[in-house]
């Protein structure tokens, strides 16, 4: 069964329908209908937010970044953390200030709003505890240095004073 429904638009919702029906040759009723079922499927997905899709989608667009099994990342890490030399952490180290440098200049500056954006990496979870205080509970207790080491030097590039210590499976940060 078919239902007709009326929808008001402003101009800047006009253009983007236009667009989308000059880019796919889609009609506006095939495109209302694949919005609408892509905005269910992520309004009811426990754990799925706008917010990580867009980061889904700017993490994975251009190639930057790459999906790894859970396993396969601690396996990983059990590996890393065993062979690794300085000239490695050395790596993280840049690796972190240049992620530091590039959040800041994506608008993220501050600690909650940079673990708002890399927790979709499924790096950790992390829980804001009061303010300027935030527990990590991490998807790989092997990843622990890693994750420790390239958070203190994306603060470091931002001069964010806080201090990451570590606990058992989880990452804790507290601002100065």
């Amino acid at each position: 069964m078919v239902h007709r429904t009326s929808v008001s638009l402003d101009s800047k919702t006009l253009e983007k329908i236009n667009e989308l029906i000059r880019k796919t040759g889609k009609s506006v009723s095939e495109i209302v209908r694949e919005a609408i079922n892509l905005y269910h499927a992520t309004e009811f997905s426990p754990g799925f937010t706008e917010n990580a899709l867009k980061t889904y989608i700017d993490f994975l667009s251009e190639g930057e970044h790459v999906i790894v099994d859970l396993e396969h990342w601690c396996a990983i890490w059990d590996e890393l953390n065993e062979k690794a030399d300085d000239r490695f952490w050395e790596l993280i180290v840049k690796s972190g200030i240049e992620h530091g440098i590039q959040y800041y200049n994506k608008g993220l500056r501050d600690v909650k709003s940079i673990l708002d954006y890399m927790e979709p990496g499924n790096f950790f979870r992390y829980k804001e505890d009061s303010d300027g205080s935030y527990t990590l509970i991490l998807s790989c207790p092997s990843e622990m240095k890693f994750i420790r080491v390239f958070l203190e030097n994306i603060l470091k590039a931002q001069n964010i004073d806080a201090e990451i210590r570590e606990s058992i499976g989880k990452l804790r940060i507290v601002l100065k």
